[in-house]
């Protein structure tokens, strides 16, 4: 059975070209969460009326990971059990952060890339043919590109399926 989670950062103070949220499967295919897809991203800032056009990264990143806030996963369904990934500051496999205040050194292969106002905000909900999967011990980023005039009061929120 698929569950479907979301991984939420809210109201946070971000750094320039931060990683919003990065997500790592489990390393094999017999693990739960070995394979991930993702369903949805969403971008924004609150509490400012300071218009400014920004970037959002959705990319893989490979090695050297940075230094995160833990955060654990929430179902969407209610009853359902609890993710496979877990909170983690580390990027550890079949773990997840938010809000990097420390960047790796490691490769972002960029996936897609697009332009927003923090106004308005952005919103990516892919059909399901655009649709990112996730595969055994590989991470996922969301990243901020560029520097906000404001810094505070971020969120991002990730909704993603354990396939396996």
């Amino acid at each position: 059975m698929r569950n479907t989670y979301t991984v939420e950062m809210a109201a946070a103070t971000v750094v320039a070209d931060a990683t919003l949220i990065i997500i790592r499967a489990a390393t094999a295919w017999s693990s739960r969460a070995s394979l991930l897809e993702i369903l949805r991203v969403e971008v924004n800032q609150q509490g400012t009326s300071t218009s400014q056009q920004l970037g959002v990264i959705l990319a893989q990143k490979a090695s050297a990971f940075g230094t995160y806030v833990s955060a654990t996963p929430s179902p969407t369904a209610i009853g359902t059990v609890a993710s496979a990934i877990a909170g983690s500051t580390t990027n550890a496999a079949s773990s997840c952060g938010v809000n990097a205040s420390a960047e790796g050194a490691g490769t972002v292969t960029n996936i897609t890339t697009a332009g927003f106002n923090n106004l308005n905000g952005y919103l990516w909900v892919p059909t399901p043919e655009e649709r990112i999967w996730v595969g055994p011990d590989l991470s996922f980023i969301v990243k901020l590109r560029g520097t906000p005039t404001t810094l505070t009061n971020w969120n991002a929120v990730r909704t993603f399926q354990e396939l396996t």
